[in-house]
């Protein structure tokens, strides 16, 4: 689960239907870039053949990590 997920999760709690849904959607993409850059990013700092073993692209890894 996702920081916005939790936020989300906690939200509809307390408001139940009377969220900007709209946006929420638009920070779970914006987070979901955050986190496919940062991994690119990691993946990135090591040399070519260490990178053998990060066979997954960011989108692989975002969907295997957070759409559980």
């Amino acid at each position: 689960m996702t920081a916005v997920e939790f936020l989300e999760e906690k939200l509809l709690e307390l408001f139940e239907n009377h969220l900007p849904f709209e946006l929420l959607e638009e920070a779970k993409e914006m987070e979901k870039k955050q986190i496919q850059d940062a991994y690119k990013y990691s993946t990135s700092q090591f040399s070519v053949d260490a990178r053998i073993d990060y066979p997954k692209s960011a989108e692989q890894y975002y969907n295997e990590t957070f759409n559980k």
